[in-house]
């Protein structure tokens, strides 16, 4: 896995690449948390190359989900594959995570 992040106008940019399992989980978290504090809790998170997340995966999401409404702001999901959707649509994440298409559309559901 690997996950970089960028801020610009006050959203930061997530992105991952690879697989999101338990070997990783722990980076994941810290990725995502630090890029909440970063953002002021308003995150898009580029899943386009994402091949596979975990339940370990989608713990850490939670964190930093939970951590970003308790900021005010908001993780939403963009370029997600039919396999990730499906991941989160059947751990039911998508009742609190917005998943759009593209990154644009993502920021733009922000505010941006």
């Amino acid at each position: 896995m690997e996950i970089t992040s960028s801020l610009s106008e006050g959203v930061a940019l997530v992105s991952v690449v690879g697989r999101v399992d338990s070997a990783v989980a722990r980076e994941w978290e810290l990725g995502l948390v630090a890029a909440v504090n970063e953002g002021g809790g308003r995150i898009v998170l580029d899943c386009g190359e994402l091949s596979y997340m975990s339940s370990a995966g989608l713990r850490g999401l939670l964190v930093a989900s939970k951590k970003a409404d308790a900021e005010g702001g908001q993780i939403v999901v963009s370029g997600a594959s039919d396999r990730i959707r499906e991941i989160l649509e059947v751990s039911g994440f998508v009742r609190f995570l917005k998943v759009f298409d593209t990154v644009d559309e993502a920021r733009s559901a922000l505010g941006d």
